[in-house]
């Protein structure tokens, strides 16, 4: 034991010297200057490509005309929906937006229910318009709805689709 005392005390005494020394070291270090044998970094040339195309619309803005809007392209030589007769109120939503939610029928009539975006239940019968293409709705039976849309094909004309909306079935 008492060996392992003396020699914890010979270890203590020789961490009691100063930091003098080391406090040296580091000034001396910090004084010499650092070589920099990196060349400096060149940035690429940029070529600047003026903007011709100020006339239209920035992509940063929202558009002025909404897509529910009527489009008169004027183009007498094929079919084109009615784009003067009074939007209805469905025909703001999409019609993948709207869901088919029961079909109800006295004995001469059926009428469904859709459940618009906006949470809405309405009711709609046989030539109702909804969608955001002209849809009207054609039939209304046992099977769903059949809605008749006009999609235009980017000429100027527009071509009938037909779509079936139906119940969810619990399987």
């Amino acid at each position: 034991m008492r060996k392992v005392s003396l020699a914890a005390l010979l270890l203590l005494t020789g961490c009691g010297g100063g930091m003098g020394d080391l406090r040296e070291f580091v000034a001396d270090v910090q004084s010499t200057p650092v070589p920099f044998n990196e060349p400096p970094v060149t940035p690429p040339e940029f070529k600047s490509v003026p903007y011709q195309v100020a006339q239209l619309r920035s992509p940063f803005q929202q558009s002025a005309r909404s897509i529910t809007d009527p489009v008169d392209l004027g183009r007498p030589d094929c079919p084109q929906p009615d784009n003067q007769r009074k939007r209805a109120t469905l025909e703001a939503f999409a019609l993948d937006s709207l869901d088919l939610k029961g079909l109800m029928q006295d004995p001469s009539h059926y009428w469904a229910l859709l459940q618009a975006g906006d949470g809405n239940v309405y009711t709609v019968k046989e030539g109702d318009y909804l969608g955001l293409y002209h849809g009207q709705i054609a039939d209304i039976n046992d099977d769903g709805v059949l809605v008749t849309e006009w999609i235009p094909d980017g000429n100027g004309c527009w071509n009938q689709r037909d779509t079936r909306m139906v119940l969810a079935r619990d399987e």
